[in-house]
């Protein structure tokens, strides 16, 4: 039986380490955030090294989320490495664990995107601070998305870590699968709904008043044809690979995003580009 206190001091230790990475300078390149209701997320050092302030929309209704994914240069997201795209470490631990959560109340993925050691949260020790001074728990919410409940509590750290709630989002079917699994961890919670801006509205009720989703495609298509995104933030890098034919959005809907924040940064195979688009 896994020793869960054991397997998260383990995972934080190596993401802590990780996510000291020195980071490449960040230069703006475009900036029309002053014409858009935005809400700038930073301090002195996400300032410096984000070359400014990180925007999201505020919460619309009590709720607000965003999507961020990053892709190769042919438009590739499907990964199960992402950092092999090549954003680099601004990518990897300033915007994907960094910023585009930070001030979040919960993380939402799918059930295709968990792993083992799963909990999405923030590593670095700056960001940890800007959290704090935000009054907002060490750890966001993790909410999953898995309409079968096919997930299992029994092999994924965020299930595992008492003092972070977990939401899933499931249907009666995924609940009661999960029943007995979840009797044994009191701090998560199954929230079945027919739809999901009822099941979002739930975890607004529950105080999830601003979340991330990291992923996957398949996952964040649901949320934006449910209308829920708001924000979404795309880095794009110069390296080929991905799953061929994996854009970040596979839904039928013709997106129309208004840009408001382009940044640029050095990576390895080139110049990568972060957007900000709001939809």
């Amino acid at each position: 039986m896994c020793n869960w206190r054991e397997r998260y001091a383990a995972v934080e230790a190596r993401r802590s380490r990780l996510a000291l990475a020195p980071l490449e300078p960040v230069r703006t390149i475009e900036d029309r955030a002053a014409g858009a209701h935005l809400r700038p997320i930073e301090d002195a050092w996400t300032r410096a090294a984000f070359d400014g302030p990180f925007f999201e929309t505020p919460p619309d209704r009590g709720f607000s989320m965003g999507v961020v994914f990053v892709r190769s240069r042919e438009g590739n997201t499907g990964t199960r490495h992402p950092a092999a795209l090549g954003g680099g470490s601004v990518d990897e631990h300033l915007i994907y664990e960094g910023l585009s959560r930070v001030a979040a109340d919960a993380v939402v993925a799918g059930a295709g995107t968990l792993h083992r050691d799963a909990l999405f949260t923030v590593w670095r020790p700056e960001l940890i601070a800007l959290r704090a001074t935000l009054n907002l728990p060490r750890h966001p919410a993790q909410v999953v998305m898995s309409a079968e409940g096919s997930v299992n509590p029994d092999e994924v750290l965020l299930f595992n870590v008492p003092g972070v709630p977990v939401y899933v989002l499931t249907s009666r079917a995924g609940r009661d699968r999960l029943a007995s699994a979840l009797a044994e961890r009191p701090w998560v919670t199954a929230i079945v709904g027919p739809s999901l801006p009822e099941q979002c509205g739930r975890l607004r009720d529950a105080g999830i008043r601003r979340a991330c989703s990291v992923g996957g495609r398949r996952s964040a298509t649901a949320l934006v044809d449910a209308n829920l995104v708001k924000d979404v933030y795309l880095t794009t890098t110069q390296a080929a690979g991905g799953e061929p034919g994996t854009p970040w959005y596979i839904g039928r809907r013709r997106l129309e995003m208004q840009t408001v924040l382009i940044k640029e940064w050095n990576g390895e195979h080139g110049v990568v580009r972060f957007e900000h688009g709001v939809l």
